[in-house]
């Protein structure tokens, strides 16, 4: 994201001369309007409430749109994205529950004896914030907590995708073009959310050999008690040691194991 941005708005230093807002004062001033009570706020709110001028806050609106902090609706009003929540979990859910979500994603990996990852939606990717690694199998993830992965290449990403709206996939696919991971990545915005339809009605994604060679995943989607869309469960398996018809046999388990979870985030 960037801090570059520039506007006409002042505070007053202590002999009462006037200096310019430092760029990462005026967008925390937008991320504490953005945050404020009420469901979503318009520009001209926004605009009243920070004292920086309608253009900065547009421009820093957009930036904290493209990387998931702040969301736009259909009308045009602001509200908190799935970062800035995703942030506010991190600084609010105490260690307690911490230590449930990864001791239910542990017991999954038993019951499955393959690896799980857990991500969130941060703008255009998800990010991994737990990985409970199957030390049995002979080969390691190179998956670590903290990368970000694609949405349309991944079981994880698919599943976030076929429950947004046909407008904001659409969206995704122009703003990335949909890169080729493989020769079975999904390269084609019509073929995307076909796929959705295909996750909403099974309740679950696969990739198979779509983002990296050798490597089959499953995944459904996670959301909150609220019902906000924050990411999703996946299970990552090894290709040729895992059939995909092996790996769909574990659906059940972790549908059980996303359920449980949402009562915890």
């Amino acid at each position: 994201m960037s801090a570059t941005l520039i506007d006409e708005s002042h505070t007053s230093d202590e002999a009462g001369e006037p200096t310019k807002d430092s760029a990462a004062r005026k967008l925390l001033r937008v991320l504490e309007a953005v945050s404020n009570p009420g469901e979503t706020h318009r520009l001209s709110d926004l605009v009243k409430e920070t004292g920086l001028s309608k253009t900065s806050v547009f421009r820093l609106l957009s930036e904290l749109v493209d990387d998931g902090y702040v969301s736009r609706t259909a009308e045009g009003a602001y509200a908190p994205g799935r970062a800035l929540r995703l942030l506010g979990l991190r600084l609010t859910a105490s260690t307690e529950d911490s230590d449930r979500v990864r001791t239910r994603l542990q017991r999954l990996q038993q019951d499955v004896h393959s690896t799980i990852h857990f991500a969130l939606r941060t703008g255009d990717w998800a990010t991994y914030v737990e990985k409970i690694e199957d030390t049995a199998q002979p080969i390691r993830m190179a998956s670590r907590v903290g990368a970000q992965i694609p949405l349309h290449s991944t079981a994880i990403g698919k599943a976030v995708l076929a429950y947004l709206p046909e407008s904001e996939v659409r969206r995704y696919a122009v703003n990335t073009g949909l890169p080729r991971r493989t020769d079975n990545t999904i390269t084609d915005v019509t073929r995307l959310l076909a796929d959705g339809e295909l996750v909403r009605n099974r309740g679950y994604s696969i990739d198979d050999e779509e983002n990296e060679e050798h490597i089959r995943c499953m995944a459904t989607p996670v959301f909150d008690t609220r019902h906000n869309l924050l990411g999703g469960i996946g299970i990552t398996t090894i290709a040729p040691l895992v059939t995909q018809a092996k790996l769909e046999s574990y659906a059940p388990l972790l549908l059980t194991a996303a359920r449980d979870i949402m009562s915890l985030v």
